[in-house]
């Protein structure tokens, strides 16, 4: 991203500090493709900016972290919602979020695991205890994958056509990846993306991002299996599509050939046609 972008989210950041009268106290940590910007502050608290056109503004994007608030949020181990705030800025929109701040570290480091993670059972039990309460979070119309652009996508990428009257839905995390999951410790981090997707979807992404380390991505099956409907095969191939648009854009190459023979798999097991 152009030098420009970054050292004006870093204005933002500073100025989103002064709205919320704290003060920046760590590094800064930039999201994928700079759109975001953040740093701990005093608090502690966790500060956050993004700026876009207004025509990506009303987007699911946008608000998730601020929406992910009251039940059944309540009950699940997550950074909590502070405050928000947005402004004008030639021709985009600025949003900060302030949330709490967590003092654990992530099980990886990004989107994809590269290194091993030899996790408790207890852990496992958390993880699963934590996402529970989605499946209550149903008066939403947020959505992870929207049901025409999946069903071009997959078309796209794996030469299928899926039935979209066949598919079952469920409120899901939309980012599930090593990441965003906090050890020994749990805590769910990022939720931008919450919404509706396949049955699965989560837990299809999670082994995804653990393609790289078998054993981590097996205890994944095992933990969080997917159910083995026709859902659960189109969240599969949608979680390994979700990471081959990564490879497309230069990111992460190594992960193209093994989620390739994994959704090749998935076809051939005939779920979908």
């Amino acid at each position: 991203m152009c030098a420009g972008r970054r050292d004006r989210l870093a204005e933002h950041l500073a100025h989103a500090a002064e709205r919320f009268g704290v003060r920046p106290e760590g590094d800064l940590v930039r999201g994928d493709f700079d759109r975001t910007l953040a740093v701990r502050t005093s608090g502690p608290a966790w500060l956050r900016v993004t700026a876009q056109r207004p025509e990506w503004t009303t987007e699911e994007f946008w608000d998730g972290i601020a929406s992910a608030t009251g039940s059944p949020f309540d009950e699940i181990p997550m950074p909590r919602h502070l405050a928000t705030t947005q402004w004008a800025d030639g021709g985009y929109v600025v949003r900060a979020d302030l949330v709490t701040y967590v003092d654990r570290r992530a099980v990886g480091s990004g989107l994809v695991l590269r290194r091993d993670a030899d996790l408790p059972g207890a852990w496992w039990d958390a993880l699963r205890a934590g996402l529970a309460p989605l499946r209550r979070a149903t008066g939403t119309r947020r959505a992870v994958l929207r049901p025409d652009a999946l069903r071009s996508s997959l078309l796209a990428s794996f030469g299928v056509e899926i039935d979209l009257s066949r598919l079952d839905w469920e409120v899901a995390h939309g980012d599930l990846h090593f990441g965003n999951l906090t050890a020994p410790g749990l805590t769910i981090l990022d939720w931008e993306t919450w919404g509706w997707a396949p049955a699965g979807y989560d837990a299809a992404v999670l082994a995804c991002s653990a393609v790289l380390r078998p054993d981590v991505a097996a205890r994944v099956r095992a933990e969080l299996p997917v159910p083995p409907t026709y859902s659960g095969a189109v969240a599969r191939l949608a979680a390994a599509d979700k990471y081959l648009s990564l490879v497309r854009l230069s990111r992460h190459p190594d992960v193209a050939v093994p989620l390739r023979r994994q959704a090749e798999a998935v076809l051939r097991e005939g779920l979908v046609a």
